[in-house]
């Protein structure tokens, strides 16, 4: 590659490490006695793809609980939403011996026998039940452990671990009233799934509401959360919520713009559904963030990062619209947006057809020339200023490590690289300003000059000439040669025949 890979070693050819320098065996020069480290250059950033995040990523959490069922424990906790009561008859209950609960998930222990909405909203207990035995019972049935978890951290850390824990600390007859309610302790495993239990239409006490009138029955305990799912709970506090009631059923108007198929994209998730619809992915994850749905939202975020990941099998259309949305979103993870940008350029030749419809014309073009980029250099980054930038910083600083007898090679990569940034400079004139551009193209040019400048006195230095004469510091683009010049060798040499001139350049 023409590229620099990162600050030459020493003044010939650029390192094939970006971190430390290496000796370069050059016959020509002194080889450096000690080694010392040159900083990552800009564009090395950039051979990650896609880029980090600013912030590192926060380490997942260790297997244990799924999270539907975190949530449910949360809002069992707060007592929030619950439609079932246990207590025990007044005449032997103590005071105030009541645990609320709900029935869409008490229903998954069959013992209970909560078959329909027109199960009882308040449960006896047989007298000798403390409240907190009872409350660990009923919490056992909010337990559910991932599916990755393996068998002895299920025993651990399942509703089978917390009731046989709660067995060695009860006498025989508390346990025995327990079970003429809840069933044999023991027999926990086998309650059905909590994620099947949730699924159903019974004991549904919220409407959510789209546009056509569609109505769309749900569970306020699964829909608004403790730490999450705060646009149904300030829903349901509004005046004409509907929520002052338990016995009636909360009318929550979804936000405009989400479609019924996408809603129940959503609500599966919600509900601990681990399968995301790719139909309605882009609008699934729009709207879970407007709903405070943050694991649903990075469900959706992961599944698109992995088909991104495999951009080859997505449909041109499909990418381009995956790359407007990360664009357009604000709240996008920068590591997203950038596995979205470094799809659609890896796949430009792909999506070019339908990019002329879908995206601006400036946009397409940007997209192009850094589709170009990538293939000759391997570098994706997000904008054509963002990579001129960079560039021109890497290019400077190898330059300025250039010393005044580097083999002429290494000036040849040189200057192919810095004709290939004054290309894409001109790309960027075309499509944004030109007058930024040619700006841009003048300070870079000063730099260089004074550069220029510096070897050449450098290299008179080395070489004792006379004070009458200069070292002549040449470059691609055609230099007047002064009278008084020494030249190395290999050069270009042109006379102007009107003018009595000498020029010289490098030989690319």
């Amino acid at each position: 590659q023409d590229w620099p890979l990162s600050v030459p070693c020493c003044s010939c050819t650029p390192l094939a490490s970006p971190v430390a320098n290496r000796g370069c065996g050059c016959t020509d020069m002194a080889t450096p006695t000690s080694v010392t480290a040159s900083p990552m250059l800009a564009l090395e950033w950039y051979r990650h793809t896609p880029l980090p995040d600013a912030e590192p990523k926060a380490p997942a959490p260790a297997p244990g609980l799924t999270e539907l069922s975190r949530r449910l424990v949360r809002v069992f906790d707060e007592d929030m939403h619950c439609d079932v009561c246990f207590k025990q008859p007044e005449v032997s209950a103590p005071e105030g011996l009541s645990i609320w609960a709900h029935r869409v998930v008490l229903r998954r222990n069959p013992a209970l026998r909560i078959t329909g909405n027109s199960s009882p909203e308040v449960m006896l207990l047989p007298a000798g039940v403390t409240a907190d035995a009872l409350r660990t019972v009923i919490r056992a049935h909010y337990l559910e452990v991932e599916e990755s978890v393996g068998c002895g951290e299920q025993r651990a850390t399942g509703p089978s671990a917390a009731l046989q824990a709660l067995r060695f600390t009860l006498g025989h007859e508390e346990q025995q009233a327990l079970e003429v309610v809840f069933g044999p302790l023991e027999a926990a495993v086998r309650w059905c799934s909590l994620r099947n239990a949730v699924a159903t239409e019974q004991f549904a006490d919220c409407k959510l509401c789209v546009a056509g009138g569609v109505q769309v029955l749900a569970h306020r305990a699964v829909v608004a959360g403790v730490e999450d799912g705060h646009y149904f709970s300030a829903a349901m506090r509004w005046p004409g919520g509907s929520s002052c009631s338990s016995t009636s059923a909360a009318n929550v108007v979804m936000p405009e713009g989400l479609s019924h198929e996408a809603l129940l994209a959503l609500l599966r998730l919600r509900y601990g559904s681990r399968e995301v619809d790719l139909d309605c992915i882009l609008e699934s994850r729009h709207f879970a963030e407007i709903l405070d749905w943050p694991a649903a939202r990075q469900q959706c975020e992961e599944r698109l990062e992995a088909l991104l990941a495999d951009a080859g099998q997505i449909d041109a259309g499909s990418l381009l619209a995956v790359v407007s949305h990360a664009e357009e979103s604000l709240s996008m993870p920068p590591r997203l947006k950038a596995a979205a940008l470094s799809a659609a350029v890896r796949q430009w030749s792909k999506v070019t057809e339908a990019a002329e419809t879908s995206l601006p014309a400036g946009r397409c073009a940007e997209l192009g020339a850094l589709s170009r980029i990538r293939k000759r250099d391997g570098h994706v980054c997000s904008s054509l200023e963002e990579y001129l930038h960079a560039a021109a910083d890497d290019l400077v600083e190898w330059e300025a490590s250039l010393a005044s007898g580097a083999p002429a090679s290494a000036r040849k990569l040189l200057e192919r690289a810095w004709a290939h940034w004054h290309e894409m400079l001109f790309e960027y004139g075309y499509i944004f300003s030109a007058a930024t551009a040619e700006s841009w193209r003048a300070r870079v040019s000063s730099r260089r000059e004074a550069l220029r400048e510096e070897r050449a006195r450098r290299k008179a230095t080395e070489m004792r000439l006379p004070t009458d004469k200069v070292w002549f510091e040449a470059s691609a683009q055609w230099r007047e040669v002064p009278a008084n010049a020494i030249c190395p060798g290999g050069l270009e040499y042109r006379f102007d025949m009107q003018t009595g001139r000498n020029y010289a350049r490098l030989c690319i």
